[in-house]
């Protein structure tokens, strides 16, 4: 009997929306949850990487302009997902067309996938910093992937309205304000930050790129949250704003007085504030929704191939999460998932232009996806090796091009052009089919 109801349980697919028996989130509860998402100790990376390089009022500009844009597109895409009732999989399959939905599954549950066993180690990481409490990185990753593992199968409006409404976003508020507050008392406003910037390393778009990077990190799982909103606009508001604002507030703090920008300094920073063992409390609210959001996104991407395996998916995927956190040293595959991550922002615009014009063909689609992710490797290509070297040879080698263009040839940041690139071939994409159909219903 035990056995048929676990093997019951494991099979059936997740409650639809309308069974649940709690209210659909409105924006205050889709604020919190992106905002409680975005409260990561990670997001005080790239605003330490903006000074000296840059002056302190560009570089809170830049913060500002940064949250404000990726925020921006991560609203839209949780506006047309509560509109159409579609989770990630299935804007994206019916952007590029159904055939293609099972190769895009996979893609998404890749890309989950790694970034659940990155979130995973850096919480580990930052577990083992924790004063008095001890433990090896591997302890800490098995107990932390339970916790979001848990988290992971809970209905997804419990996780919004329980987990991220009366405990995550509360504790990362006032974990932000606490450090704020230290931070003024305690170091004012550093003497380094008087000085205008240095120049190098961020440049203003390079900068604008690092932090545009935080929110749209969430890109490929907004759907999966945003299908069962209260109202597009209430999807739309609630991640624009709760994404916007703590992105900016985490980062602006990281421009103050992060000044060192690797995962165990940055773990130093947090454990050093006047909290002891409570820095634990810091870890569970801030890092494990983060691991149990690409759980569950990974989930949902698995179902796919069939909703009975949904929990199986998620299982599978949470063991072997930590397992690679436990074996090695996973922190390094930043620059892939970078890499793979950004790839989606072309893809993505590409959604939003097919949303409000449902005529564009899906070539169109799918030319302004590669073209946008091309143009994105070419600005930027970042430090995965396979993609550097594959951007290399088109450019450099095929068709003798200044590569990359950085920022001695284009002031554009590459996120920005990404985007603008594949709107511009929708659009086209779109006026052309328009044109076409016109002419046939003039002849």
């Amino acid at each position: 009997m035990a056995v048929r109801a676990t093997t019951g349980w494991l099979t059936a697919p997740p409650r639809p929306a309308a069974m649940t028996e709690t209210r659909a989130p409105g924006a205050l509860g889709q604020a919190m949850l992106w905002g409680g998402l975005s409260m990561s100790l990670l997001a005080f990376v790239p605003g330490a990487y903006l000074v000296p390089a840059l002056g302190l009022g560009e570089a809170i500009t830049i913060v500002v302009l940064g949250s404000i844009a990726g925020a921006g597109m991560l609203a839209m895409v949780a506006a047309l997902a509560a509109r159409q009732g579609k989770t990630s999989v299935g804007l994206l399959s019916s952007t590029l067309g159904m055939p293609a939905g099972t190769t895009l599954a996979a893609l998404l549950l890749l890309r989950h996938t790694l970034w659940a066993i990155f979130a995973l180690t850096f919480a580990a990481r930052v577990a083992t910093n924790v004063p008095t409490l001890g433990g090896s990185t591997a302890v800490w990753a098995v107990a932390l992937g339970a916790l979001a593992l848990a988290l992971a199968l809970l209905p997804a409006r419990t996780f919004v309205q329980v987990w991220i409404g009366r405990f995550a976003f509360w504790v990362g508020l006032l974990v932000i304000a606490l450090v704020t507050v230290t931070g003024v008392f305690t170091y004012g406003i550093p003497i380094l930050h008087d000085a205008d910037g240095m120049g190098g390393w961020p440049s203003r778009a390079q900068g604008f790129d690092l932090i545009v990077a935080l929110p749209l990190l969430w890109l490929p799982v907004v759907a999966d949250y945003a299908k069962d909103a209260s109202s597009p606009r209430a999807a739309a508001i609630g991640a624009g704003t709760g994404a916007g604002v703590m992105t900016a507030w985490y980062c602006i703090v990281g421009v103050l007085w992060v000044f060192t920008v690797s995962t165990s300094d940055v773990a130093g920073f947090i454990t050093a504030l006047p909290i002891g063992a409570a820095g634990l409390i810091v870890v569970v609210a801030l890092e494990s929704d983060a691991v149990a959001a690409n759980l569950y996104a990974a989930s949902m991407a698995g179902g796919r191939f069939g909703y009975r395996w949904f929990r199986p998916a998620l299982l599978a995927t949470a063991m072997f999460a930590g397992a690679i956190v436990v074996a090695t040293d996973a922190i390094d595959i930043e620059d892939a998932l970078q890499t793979l991550s950004m790839i989606f922002v072309p893809l993505f615009a590409a959604v939003l232009v097919r949303g409000v014009f449902s005529v564009t063909p899906r070539w169109a689609a799918w030319t302004a996806w590669i073209a946008g992710a091309m143009t994105y490797g070419w600005i930027s290509p970042g430090d995965f090796g396979p993609w550097k070297d594959a951007m290399h040879l088109f450019f450099a080698k095929m068709f003798d091009a200044p590569y990359p263009l950085g920022d001695e040839l284009t002031w554009l940041p590459a996120t920005a052009a990404a985007f603008a690139v594949s709107t511009m071939v929708c659009l086209t994409g779109a006026l052309i089919a328009l044109a076409i159909r016109e002419g046939d219903g003039d002849g």
